[in-house]
């Protein structure tokens, strides 16, 4: 159970550091106020008009036809993952040992079974009860 959580909250870290330093693009294309189609990390592919366009007068049609507009959006991943520790104060670094320190010693077993008595003799019987009472089990 403890190693299956490990391993599925190593993962899920893995994938977070990936996903905060990965960036993308949205492509979108508008065929008027309509979104005909989006693309991500690619380019959006133009509606019908548009490509008819392009066969019958060429790659210049698009600057002078208005209706048809492509939006381009790019999300920046994080560039630096390095944590500065000269930030920090000398109350905050005395409250992170403190707390690492309390964590870690929080999940120790106690080992409750420690003691042994295999190195203690047994004491020595000076006067035996049973027969100085003359109680016996029968």
């Amino acid at each position: 159970m403890k190693i299956g959580f490990h391993k599925i909250t190593s993962l899920f870290l893995a994938l977070l550091v990936l996903g905060s330093t990965m960036s993308f693009s949205v492509d979108k294309h508008y065929c008027g106020d309509h979104l005909i189609d989006v693309a991500i990390f690619g380019e959006a592919a133009p509606c019908e008009m548009m490509q008819s366009l392009d066969a019958k007068y060429g790659k210049d049609t698009y600057k002078k036809m208005g209706c048809c507009k492509n939006e381009q959006t790019v999300f920046e991943g994080q560039d630096e993952l390095k944590i500065q520790f000269d930030q920090f104060t000398t109350d905050q670094l005395v409250f992170l040992k403190a707390f690492t320190y309390s964590y870690t010693y929080l999940f120790v077993e106690a080992d409750i079974h420690s003691a042994s008595v295999t190195n203690h003799p047994p004491p020595l019987i000076i006067t035996d009860y049973q027969v100085a009472y003359n109680q016996y089990l029968i």
